[in-house]
């Protein structure tokens, strides 16, 4: 299945830089306030894949490609992230953040995706959507899921800004333009315990030159409400499957497994040798993971 045009697309992405990664899938849609920047490819069961704070859809170029052989894989800019606007920070809790995916695709005229799979706080997010999306719940596949609180290496950098006088505008404008110039992207990127290359790394350093971007990632970050979220887990029904870093060095897996234990004893968990941005180290095996519980008989 090809996603049609749907109520409400733009032809234009002019917004989307014309070196974007897979930018040839992007497309622009209005839902509501959102203007969605969102990219869909392929056809086959519906595969919607969600980045974590501070990304873009752009943290799956590597993985788009082969899975839009095999489904149709939808992978927007969250609210507030990226090249998708009109998002207020009352729009950036988990709950709220569900509502507006579940629209997006209902203007896609897409019906509920088979699969969804996240990275860190974009895995929080697709459990949240399993919640509380009507019918079947889908498969959830986490990669780095946060469900811990953000650590030390994070918010020594961030911290300053995650507040409700930092979410403004002036602070966020002013983060952005410190960002670059001061290297601070390539020391969180570093604190992550993930080795990514210069080309890699260069979509994070243009979004956190955009004020918009940095407001949308510290104010998702501020509004996740991770101890509701592990507690309505008990009500999950649908197979979820997780994969953790062992070098992550932002939710490390010391971490995160009591809190796996705990609140989703059923899943399935896979460590690899890899930091916090483990799909993108490591696009291949991501790639054949997705496909994998995509494809597996329940």
């Amino acid at each position: 299945m090809t996603a049609p045009a749907g109520p409400g697309a733009h032809p234009s992405v002019a917004r989307v830089p014309a070196d974007w990664p897979q930018r040839q899938h992007s497309r622009s849609l209005r839902v509501g306030a959102i203007d969605w920047h969102v990219q869909v490819a392929g056809q086959g069961p519906i595969l919607l894949l969600l980045h974590g704070t501070g990304g873009s859809a752009h943290s799956w170029a590597g993985l788009l490609p082969t899975l839009a052989a095999q489904a149709t894989v939808v992978v927007p800019d969250l609210p507030g992230h990226g090249w998708t606007t009109g998002a207020q920070l009352a729009d950036l809790t988990l709950p709220r953040m569900s509502q507006h995916l579940l629209a997006l695709l209902a203007a896609l005229q897409l019906p509920a995706p088979a699969l969804v799979a996240g990275h860190s706080a974009g895995a929080a997010l697709a459990l949240r959507l399993a919640l509380d999306g009507p019918g079947q719940a889908p498969k959830v596949l986490g990669f780095a899921p946060s469900l811990v609180a953000p650590p030390e290496a994070y918010t020594r950098w961030l911290a300053p800004w995650v507040n409700p006088v930092a979410t403004a505008g002036p602070v966020a404008g002013l983060m952005a333009r410190l960002a670059s110039p001061s290297g601070l992207i390539d020391l969180l990127l570093g604190s992550t315990g993930s080795q990514l290359s210069p080309a890699q790394r260069a979509p994070y350093k243009r979004l956190f030159a955009d004020r918009a971007h940095v407001r949308g990632a510290v104010g998702f970050m501020a509004a996740a409400d991770l101890p509701a979220l592990n507690a309505d887990c008990s009500r999950l029904r649908g197979p979820v499957a997780l994969v953790l870093g062992a070098r992550d060095r932002w939710i490390p897996e010391r971490l995160l497994r009591p809190v796996i234990a705990r609140h989703l004893p059923h899943a399935d968990v896979q460590a690899w040798p890899g930091g916090h941005l483990v799909h993108e180290e490591d696009p291949a095996r991501a790639t054949a993971r997705v496909l994998a519980l995509l494809n597996e008989t329940p």
